[in-house]
């Protein structure tokens, strides 16, 4: 279970990372309400990377850290994106962008990358 554990980690860095580098912001620590902030673009990016052999290809934000999310970026005036980052093996990496939304399917999403 730990294994399993640590590489969702260490595929959601790595998305976060990717992501990074696409809007050319910083990642934030691992407690940050947002995993990637622009303060310049005004925007906070949420990124769930998921395998595409995932069982269902959607996202869901629990209340609590939707409402987090929300006072953050009403706080600094920050417009809220949500990106999904697909990864169907080491050769090609998806990434979907939307309006920050507690549940949402990767088919409902814009396909930036």
């Amino acid at each position: 279970m730990a294994a399993q554990q640590i590489e969702r980690h260490k595929l959601g860095r790595q998305g976060e990372q990717i992501v990074a580098q696409i809007v050319h912001g910083k990642t934030t620590r691992h407690t940050a309400p947002f995993d990637v902030v622009d303060f310049n673009s005004k925007r906070a990016y949420e990124v769930k990377s998921m395998s595409a052999l995932s069982k269902d290809l959607k996202i869901h934000i629990s209340d609590k850290s939707y409402e987090r999310k929300v006072q953050f970026a009403k706080q600094y005036g920050l417009k809220m994106v949500l990106i999904a980052v697909v990864v169907y093996n080491e050769n090609r990496v998806d990434v979907y962008s939307s309006q920050l939304k507690q549940s949402i399917r990767i088919g409902q999403m814009k396909q930036i990358k």
